[in-house]
């Protein structure tokens, strides 16, 4: 990562960092292994988010639909759209087991190129602007485009997604440049496929909100005491209901969200500072330490000692 690279704070759950101080453009290698039982944190953020799978396969979850990408296909997901990725069999085996527990043997098989890209690279006009790019943007049918090859172009985004990519990763002379020009071409594809060719559905209020304004309150409040009617309150609907929008949207419901933050947290903790593991605990909303580490094992298969102690 460049040490330059520009932070931006999105939303509360991860923090953007740029590879260029001038361009608010991300890419970087991925594997589900490096995230806990395989599975990524749900999050949304303002840049369009570009998938390619360089090896193995997994399921993205999009605004409570599941998209399957195999190796060679693609995803673009629209900005602030809730997502999250898993192993491809992630649904299946959380029928046997809790959802997000259970962590495949081959998850370290799954590689994929990640691109983030900010809507404000393209932006150069007001006309340009509300003829090219907010009528995508804001288009209540392109929550996701899955690049599967069912089509000519999707090959040719593909392309462009990966100069892109490997553009910026190996910094070639002028990658910002080359990623902007790259970004304008893949664009027009992707335009006169979609909103050219169908048009665009204005949706000015997100169906995704309640279900944002829950997990933000989480994120807000993990290190206290948190109820599920605590959540269904700051959602204002029903514990019912709270219930079916997790499990819906994010395969698993508001207490286990709710205890997987804060382990993603307690990682974070464990891989930053000097922090003792009953320090980490408290400040991870743990009532002590023992519990921090039972609930570790469970989700990580290993305890936050032994975590810990893997990453020297």
């Amino acid at each position: 990562m460049n040490e330059q690279a520009m932070i931006i704070n999105d939303n509360l759950l991860e923090t953007i960092k740029y590879n260029s101080p001038t361009t608010p453009i991300k890419a970087s290698h991925a594997h589900l292994s490096d995230f806990p039982n395989g599975v990524t944190p749900c999050h949304w953020h303002n840049e369009l988010e570009c998938i390619v799978m360089l090896k193995g396969s997994l399921n993205y979850y999009v605004n409570n639909e599941t998209y399957i990408l195999k190796e060679g296909d693609g995803i673009i997901i629209n900005t602030n759209r809730l997502h999250l990725c898993g192993p491809s069999d992630t649904e299946s085996k959380s029928s046997k087991e809790h959802c997000h527990t259970y962590l495949p043997d081959d998850v370290d098989n799954n590689h994929y190129a990640v691109l983030l890209l900010h809507p404000d690279t393209l932006r150069f006009n007001r006309k340009m602007e509300e003829k090219y790019i907010n009528p995508f943007l804001f288009d209540g049918n392109s929550d996701v485009i899955l690049l599967d090859h069912s089509h000519n172009w999707h090959k040719e985004v593909i392309s462009n997604i990966l100069d892109i990519f490997y553009a910026v990763t190996e910094k070639i002379p002028c990658f910002e440049l080359v990623a902007q020009s790259r970004f304008f071409q893949f664009w027009s594809i992707l335009y006169q496929n979609t909103i050219a060719k169908n048009g665009y559905e204005l949706v000015e209020t997100d169906p995704m909100n309640p279900l944002k304004t829950m997990i933000s309150y989480i994120q807000e409040n993990y290190q206290n005491k948190v109820t599920l009617n605590d959540v269904a309150e700051a959602g204002m609907m029903c514990q019912s209901k709270c219930c079916r929008l997790f499990r819906e949207a994010l395969r698993q419901s508001p207490i286990e969200y709710l205890q997987n933050y804060r382990i993603q947290r307690g990682i974070y903790l464990l891989d930053h500072t000097s922090m003792s593991i009953t320090e980490i605990a408290l400040e991870c909303g743990f009532h002590g330490a023992s519990y921090f580490t039972e609930t570790f094992r469970k989700i990580n298969g290993i305890t936050p000692k032994e975590y810990r102690r893997n990453q020297y």
